[in-house]
């Protein structure tokens, strides 16, 4: 693969496997396996969304603090976005089939310690091994597509499907979740077991065992500073809104944050085996792809919250009626992540232009019409359905973009670096944008004069997504730094129509 690391432009062979790329490999039923893969992943999503509605429960019988509770959530979330590019650097240097199937292993087990949990210590640290399984699985199975379908439409489409499985399977959770929740909480996890079992059997058989993609090691120090590293970001962002941003322990863990990233960086630059390969961060594309999937997590956490908060919160509709008014909002994600794949032929940077200008039309549409009294169809259904629609776009194009003509023995490591933008920029987004209303809310009602608590919520809601709005715009122009050439072609072969950028 030849490639101007100076200006980031890349010729025709940038979009094509490099010569010494080892072909797709051979499965005789791909899309049965694939059917496997992302069986695995949808359930580590559907979890999430299940657990959070058996929360009550869990604190009523484990007898959590409400502060100690959030950890039953936070505990799973800093273990999985912590360790995902470790995971997806090991999934090229190890093997994919034996670290996936390690990962759906200990995914599965720590599920059912979840369940046998009787202190709250104990389903805290389940739900670090869980997290930790879940690392594993996310990446090697984005790695897994990658060797079974080789670039183009194929490829594409299994992305798209891949990519559209959180936002159906959040949805899937909440009313699985509020089931569940009226039996047991323990059914939040004991629902892992036997699908991580059907899994685990049938990835013996189905997944192919594809030696290493990589002989070299992996960088223990980096990989482990920039978990860590991670880590303490994220936690000072879930937890910041609560402790104050200017507190202790908020500046003492961005200074730790600054550290370890910073000792990251250093080793990336003097290691012989860097974690992320250095050819990677050459590749202005892959680069530009991961800050657009990092803004569009950013929009997809925090916007799908603000959704669930204003219709429950405002419109005071209940958790059942709730759930039917969310229920086209992933349908509608879903439908934009089967069109991607059409639009790709277009080129990428126009696909990921798109998916983000349809997220900034219906967010823009959503902020002038919110209100307390709003039609629930035409100005919040509509809006969101409109938004949902570009989200969908949106991520299959960054996903393929951080993906494409990258080397079979890195796309571990690119599909690692891939997720953690994206699962980083949720959590970071999601904090942002909470944030944002709830200072707007608290001001409106410490103000002059005085305003309802559903004026002051929708006041404090329609500021966040003001913010949504520029943050939509920001992704939009971060595409004019995509250089492709007009000779370039896409993966289906059809030439991409997109001339280099100004």
């Amino acid at each position: 693969m030849t490639s101007d690391t100076r200006s980031g432009n890349q010729d025709e062979e940038g979009l094509k496997p490099p010569a010494t790329e080892p072909a797709a490999a051979i499965v005789r039923n791909p899309w049965a396996t694939f059917r496997v893969l992302v069986l695995i992943e949808f359930i580590t999503v559907l979890d999430i969304s299940v657990v959070n509605m058996a929360l009550p429960s869990i604190q009523r019988d484990l007898g959590f603090s409400a502060t100690g509770l959030v950890w039953v959530v936070d505990a799973f979330v800093l273990a999985y976005a912590g360790f995902l590019l470790l995971a997806g650097r090991a999934a090229d240097v190890l093997g994919r089939k034996w670290l996936f199937l390690a990962g759906v292993g200990v995914f599965t087990l720590a599920s059912l310690g979840c369940a046998a949990a009787t202190e709250d210590w104990h389903l805290v640290v389940s739900r670090v091994v869980q997290g930790l399984g879940a690392a594993i699985v996310v990446p090697t199975t984005l790695a897994l597509i990658t060797d079974i379908f080789p670039e183009g439409p194929q490829r594409n489409r299994a992305l798209g499907i891949a990519s559209s499985m959180g936002s159906v399977a959040a949805a899937a959770g909440v009313l699985v979740g509020g089931l569940l929740a009226d039996i047991a909480w323990q059914w939040a996890f004991l629902v892992n077991v036997p699908i991580g079992a059907v899994v685990f059997v049938a990835g013996f058989s189905m997944v192919p065992d594809v030696r290493a993609r990589s002989a070299d090691g992996i960088d223990v120090l980096g990989a482990l500073t920039l978990a860590l590293g991670v880590c303490a970001l994220l936690f000072v962002v879930i937890r910041g809104g609560a402790e104050g941003w200017a507190s202790g322990a908020s500046l003492g863990g961005f200074a730790l944050t600054a550290l370890l990233l910073a000792v990251f960086v250093w080793r990336q630059r003097t290691a012989r085996l860097p974690l992320i390969p250095t050819a990677l961060l050459r590749q202005r594309n892959l680069v530009v792809g991961n800050a657009a999937i990092f803004l569009v997590g950013a929009l997809m956490f925090g916007v799908f919250l603000l959704i669930t908060l204003y219709l429950q919160h405002v419109r005071g509709y209940g958790p059942a009626i709730a759930g039917l008014m969310y229920l086209p909002i992933p349908v509608a994600t879903f439908v934009g992540t089967q069109i991607a794949p059409r639009i790709l032929r277009f080129g990428p940077r126009t696909s990921l232009l798109l998916g983000l200008v349809t997220q900034f039309a219906g967010l823009l549409w959503w902020a002038v019409a919110i209100g307390e009294h709003a039609n629930p169809v035409l100005d919040v259904l509509a809006p969101t359905v409109l938004w949902s629609l570009g989200v969908g776009v949106s991520i299959v194009s960054a996903y393929v973009v951080c993906t494409l003509g990258v080397p079979a023995e890195s796309a571990g490591a690119a599909s690692g670096l891939a997720t953690t933008s994206h699962q980083v920029g949720g959590a970071i987004g999601l904090s942002v944008l909470v944030a944002v209303a709830d200072d707007r809310t608290r001001s409106l009602l410490d103000g002059p004069e005085p305003v309802s608590g559903a004026t002051a919520l929708t006041g404090g809601y329609a500021w966040a997504l003001w913010g949504a709005v520029g943050i939509a715009a920001a992704g939009a122009l971060l595409t004019r730094l995509m250089t492709f050439r007009t000779s370039e072609r896409t993966p289906d072969g059809s030439p991409n129509g997109e001339g280099e950028a100004a």
